[in-house]
Order: C-alpha cells, then sequence, then structure tokens
C-alpha cells in the first residue's frame, strides 16, 4: 500500500496552519481537500507563497512550472498596473496540492 498523501498533506496543513472555528477559542476546523486557498484559508499573496513554497518542499514537489499570477491577485503600485483586463484567478485547492504531491511536480498551470 503507497503513502496516504491525502491524510500526510491534511495532517500536516493541520498542524502547522491550524484555523480556528472562532478566534476566541482553541478549536480548529478540519481542512478537507476541497479548501481553497483564498476563500477558506483567507491568505493574502505573500503569505499564500510562504504555505506553498513550504509545502512543496517538505513534500518534494517539483513547483518550477507553478505560476502564482493564476491563483493571486496581487496589489501593484498604480504606476505599475498594467492597462490590459484583470485576469481570471483561478482556484488553488488542497486536492491540487496532494495530487502534485503523488507526481512529484505541480501538474496545473
Amino acid at each position: 500500500m503507497g503513502r496516504d498523501y491525502e491524510a500526510e498533506i491534511i495532517g500536516y496543513i493541520m498542524g502547522r496552519y491550524p484555523i480556528r472555528k472562532k478566534w476566541f477559542k482553541p478549536e480548529v476546523k478540519q481542512i478537507t481537500k476541497e479548501w481553497t486557498l483564498l476563500d477558506d484559508f483567507q491568505f493574502v499573496p505573500e503569505d499564500a507563497h510562504d504555505f506553498l513554497l513550504d509545502l512543496f518542499e517538505h513534500f518534494d514537489i517539483d513547483y518550477s512550472s507553478f505560476d502564482g499570477t493564476k491563483y493571486f491577485e496581487y496589489d501593484y503600485p498604480f504606476w505599475q498596473k498594467k492597462l490590459s483586463p484583470e485576469p481570471q484567478i483561478k482556484p488553488l485547492t488542497v486536492a491540487m496540492i496532494i495530487e502534485s504531491a503523488k507526481a512529484g511536480r505541480w501538474l496545473y498551470d
């Protein structure tokens, strides 16, 4: 029987990045593979990158093809903003991290 990547990754995330049910109580929410970084974790892009880098390195995922601009909206100073339409931001789920860990490389983009 192979590794249970889902249990390993969810356990690692819950241990290192617990999300409290209420800010004043110690109870934490159960993370599922359907959770997204922006909606459920509510990361800002910088924190999401740190989170992903930790997971990519811990689970030995080659992330050379990872493009964060597809998953996070960045704030740029007004003089650096492009006049092009707003990019379509895609959800990045825990399931995507699990599947990439199984493959040993980022599978999306």
